[in-house]
């Protein structure tokens, strides 16, 4: 059981070698940021999860090189 009141939240890494830029986004549509660095991106979401009252599920967009 969680005492803490939050849900788990999985974070699942992806990797895309043609990424230009990997856009952040909460379920509301929110900006978090935008990077093309996985350990960035990472630190962002990990950051948002541990700082937000009532966090959103995360969704990253990835825009390919063309």
């Amino acid at each position: 059981m969680n005492t803490s009141g939050r849900e788990r939240m999985k974070i699942e890494k992806t990797t895309n070698l043609d990424c230009l830029r990997a856009v952040i986004k909460t379920e509301s549509g929110r900006s978090l940021g935008a990077t093309c660095d996985p350990g960035e991106a990472e630190r962002i979401i990990r950051t948002y999860f541990m700082t937000e009252f009532f966090p959103e599920p995360v969704h990253v967009f990835f825009r390919i090189a063309e």
